[in-house]
């Protein structure tokens, strides 16, 4: 009770400022973090990743590999970055984003447009 009445208080103090919010991770967003943490693979953890996608109506294979200096490569040196849901991997293939998220599944963004993908 006493977590709700300090809530309204200090949203009313917030609205009263006119200053937005911060962010606070939820219940729901830290039970999913530790859902992911605990049963499904990250991506690089265990090494390179093999990437499946369709293009032009074929199936088609990337590799994604840790290599040096906490890079991700493939056909050349890329870079990662970690979101709260994915590994997004720049520059390892040309045109090509990777959006690779936890328990083998993601997207890849070619050509402005997010197309499904499975990794393992």
């Amino acid at each position: 009770m006493k977590t709700l009445f300090a809530s309204v208080i200090a949203l009313a103090f917030v609205a009263a400022c006119g200053k937005p919010l911060p962010q606070v991770p939820s219940v729901s967003d830290k039970l999913d973090k530790l859902l992911i943490d605990t049963f499904q693979d990250k991506p690089f953890d265990s090494g390179p990743i093999t990437v499946l996608a369709e293009e032009r109506g074929e199936l088609r294979s990337f590799i994604l590999r840790p290599c040096r200096g906490g890079h991700i490569c493939g056909a050349r040196r890329g870079h990662v970055a970690t979101t709260t849901n994915y590994w997004v991997v720049t520059g390892a293939y040309a045109g090509r984003i990777f959006y690779v998220s936890p328990g083998g599944d993601g997207w890849i963004k070619r050509g402005g447009k997010l197309h499904p993908m499975a990794w393992n």
